[in-house]
């Protein structure tokens, strides 16, 4: 078969002969491959290792949950965070507790790759953690938290993402107004009106956006006036956003 030179390469003396034979395992995606790429995620080489992961992210074999779960340990942050991604793409309900664990990496990227993955496996365990992290002093990992919040979807986390609303980074407000969108509870609707009038244009859209997707008819009136805004993004959203409102 095709795959077999490729099984036999990842035992190659050179490392760029292995990553590439990791590399196209997982383009290939035939789960007969599985345990040949589980014996590389301890290769010597962290490119190699970190390849393997990702082939197996795309294999989405069972069989590969567990070592997975120990590549979150290795030593190499590139690793750590392709055993995340790959988890995510697995949707590993059985890794979530580990995947958890790791939005406290050192290392800010492996933090990210983990929301990340948590936002796939969509699993309501991952809430509490997530919503400790939109408290985080790194940015882009709270904006990635808000944002897996919004695909996990638990009602519990509507009032922390509330409360990012007010976030002196307009990327994270304008991530927590996705994410009340994505949950669609109501509790949402007068702090998404009151984001309408944020000094971020993206802010402004995306809570008129947000509102349309709640559908809730005290958005009718603040989203008339949107419509009279000189902001043409904003305004051409609260227009789109009519037709989701229960006011015909």
């Amino acid at each position: 078969t095709t795959v077999e030179p490729l099984i036999q390469a990842l035992k190659d003396e050179d490392a760029y002969i292995r990553w590439t034979a990791a590399e196209s395992l997982g383009d290939i995606g035939d789960s007969s491959t599985v345990e040949a790429l589980i014996q590389a995620l301890k290769d010597e080489s962290s490119r190699v290792r970190w390849t393997a992961a990702e082939a197996l992210g795309k294999i989405r074999d069972t069989r590969a949950t567990k070592p997975l779960v120990q590549a979150l340990k290795d030593e190499d942050r590139m690793v750590r965070g392709a055993a995340a991604r790959a988890l995510g793409e697995m949707k590993a309900t059985k890794a979530v507790e580990p995947v958890v664990k790791t939005l406290k990496d050192e290392d800010g990227y492996v933090q990210r790759t983990a929301a990340e993955a948590l936002a796939k496996i969509k699993d309501t365990r991952a809430t509490e953690p997530l919503v400790q992290v939109l408290k985080d002093e790194n940015s882009t990992i709270r904006e990635t938290a808000a944002w897996a919040l919004g695909q996990i979807g638990d009602a519990r986390a509507i009032e922390p993402i509330i409360q990012a609303l007010k976030d002196k980074d307009w990327s994270i407000r304008s991530h927590a107004t996705d994410a009340l969108g994505e949950i669609g509870d109501v509790k949402a609707v007068e702090p998404l009106i009151r984001a309408l009038k944020d000094e971020d244009s993206h802010v402004r859209w995306k809570a008129a956006r947000a509102l349309g997707k709640i559908g809730d008819t005290r958005a009718i009136e603040p989203l008339t006036q949107a419509l009279k805004d000189e902001d043409i993004e904003l305004s051409l959203m609260a227009s789109y956003s009519f037709y989701f409102l229960p006011y015909r």
